[in-house]
């Protein structure tokens, strides 16, 4: 009985020792992490001045073409849309549309880009909606200061407050913002957008009448099949097997999907997705996951704005070079793998005193 209970208290003390060097060497990296710039800080600063330029160009012509510019527009960009529109889908929030037309956003997307592996001339799709005109720009801006190969399918329809107006339709933004050497980007096609991606509205009859006319001026593929599934599947083959990655921007139905799944895909820039539905009507987000191309889901702004150090609904909005978005917190590791160290020499000596002890317990 003696000998049981001198091993239990041997054991006991260089255990406690072991775990007091671990918990000391976690909080002592823990405090003393630094942030550090990204090593790509400088074209993610250009990326958002560039986005802050565009918009000015876009504010310039709400301004000269004397669009009305709405109340809950707090920084007075121009670009927060009205409620209620024939392009008008679904209801949105107004904060992240505001929270949205940061530049920063722009800085944001080219982490995404890098993070996913992305060159110079490495081609990427973009199904976007009208929800979100400000991470669109982000989007194209990024790529354009990446030198990327953009490819667009745009729909129409819009949530509340986003491209809603038809005379500034989402359509419309690209070509002002192209046309003003901002972005680059090859508009492929166009839909109608909305519940179906048919641009139905209850209460506008005559919306569908209203799109196919904006549509017919951009002069691509007009997507109108009222079936999703065929929809999704021109998607495809319009843009092709050559992708390296697949951006949405919105919640148009065909790039989100109408499946039970479709709330399931993560935000932001996903390399490793969720369990991937087989049924055709899955969205090009899972088609794209399901091949291994690295996929940008913008649709939470709220969430995007949080993981990434860039504040929500500021008023005024914060300048090209602000935000958590350009700096990677680094930790001393040494400190950890020192920890680590003493952590093992620690058990190591208690095993050997342990044993020495036993020995001279046994003669």
């Amino acid at each position: 009985m003696k000998k049981l209970r001198f091993k239990a208290k041997i054991r006991w003390q260089y255990l406690l020792l072991a775990l007091l060097i671990g918990a000391s060497g976690f909080a002592a990296t823990r405090l003393g992490r630094q942030k550090e710039p990204t090593a790509y800080a400088d074209v993610q600063r250009a990326a958002a001045k560039r986005m802050q330029r565009g918009e000015q160009v876009l504010l310039d012509v709400v301004l000269r073409e004397e669009i009305a510019i709405e109340d809950i527009d707090l920084n007075q960009t121009g670009l927060i849309g009205p409620e209620w529109t024939p392009l008008t889908t679904t209801p949105g929030i107004e904060e992240a549309k505001r929270t949205s037309l940061d530049p920063n956003f722009a800085a944001l997307l080219v982490r995404y880009f890098r993070e996913a592996g992305l060159e110079a001339g490495d081609r990427v799709a973009v199904g976007t909606s009208g929800s979100f005109p400000g991470l669109l720009m982000a989007t194209l801006c990024a790529a354009t200061e990446l030198e990327l190969d953009v490819d667009v399918i745009a729909s129409f329809g819009s949530s509340m407050y986003g491209a809603t107006r038809l005379e500034l339709n989402v359509c419309r933004i690209l070509r002002i913002l192209k046309e003003n050497g901002v972005i680059d980007y090859t508009l492929l096609a166009v839909s109608p957008g909305g519940n179906n991606d048919y641009g139905e509205s209850a209460l506008w009859p005559d919306s569908r009448d209203t799109i196919a006319a904006l549509a017919a001026e951009e002069g691509v593929e007009y997507i109108d099949y009222n079936d999703i599934e065929r929809s999704i599947a021109r998607r495809l083959e319009i843009f092709g097997e050559d992708i390296d990655c697949f951006v949405n921007v919105g919640g148009a139905s065909a790039n989100s999907g109408t499946s039970a799944y479709t709330l399931d895909f993560p935000n932001g820039l996903v390399t490793d997705p969720p369990r991937i539905p087989t049924t055709a009507n899955r969205g090009l987000m899972y088609e794209y996951a399901a091949r291994g191309i690295p996929v940008i889901n913008m649709l939470n702004v709220r969430q995007m704005a949080a993981d990434n150090g860039l504040p929500y609904d500021p008023v005024p909005l914060t300048q090209p070079g602000e935000g958590g978005v350009y700096y990677e917190v680094v930790y001393p590791v040494w400190i950890a793998a020192f920890a680590a160290f003493l952590m093992v020499a620690a058990l190591i000596l208690g095993g050997l005193r342990y044993r020495k002890l036993m020995k001279k317990e046994l003669g």
